[in-house]
């Protein structure tokens, strides 16, 4: 069942595409030992969504980045599977599995967001350590912090 750590091999920080595919493939094949369902898809943005589903965009040139944000979807798959969660983000948590209305402007709202986004990167970033795969963390987390900041910006 846990084949997934045998195929791990060390990440070099340069651009070899055919090894990121091969972690693309090796963060899926983990994935699917948790019971998800992973997709890369041109035509949507990236998302994990409670049925299972994680979906990291083809449209991202870059194969890290497509990796990065694979990477970033299964720390919200394992955010939203952890005990702690409802109690971290409790008005995200209403809204994700929709147990009461959460009214997107309040201050409240929007701070959960951006610390459940931040969360969610750097839970990407234990599960590329905890698969073998080594990330350079300063443009793993540059890449991270371009989008939080678009969750900051659209707070504002």
């Amino acid at each position: 069942m846990q084949n997934w750590k045998n195929q791990s091999v060390a990440y070099i920080a340069g651009e070899n595409k055919i090894m990121i595919e091969d972690y693309i493939n090796l963060i899926t094949a983990w994935a699917k030992t948790r019971g998800y369902s992973v997709f890369g898809k041109w035509d949507e943005d990236a998302f994990y969504d409670k049925d299972k589903e994680i979906v990291y965009s083809l449209r991202t040139k870059e194969k890290k980045y497509q990796m990065y944000s694979l990477l970033h979807e299964c720390g919200h798959a394992l955010a939203f599977e952890s005990k702690s969660y409802k109690n971290r983000f409790p008005t995200m948590s209403k809204r994700r599995f929709k147990t009461a209305k959460v009214n997107s402007r309040t201050n409240t709202f929007k701070v959960e967001q951006i610390v459940e986004e931040h969360d969610a990167w750097q839970r990407g970033l234990k599960l590329a350590c905890r698969l073998g795969i080594e990330i350079d963390k300063e443009n793993y987390n540059k890449y991270a912090s371009r989008y939080v900041m678009s969750y900051i910006r659209k707070a504002k």
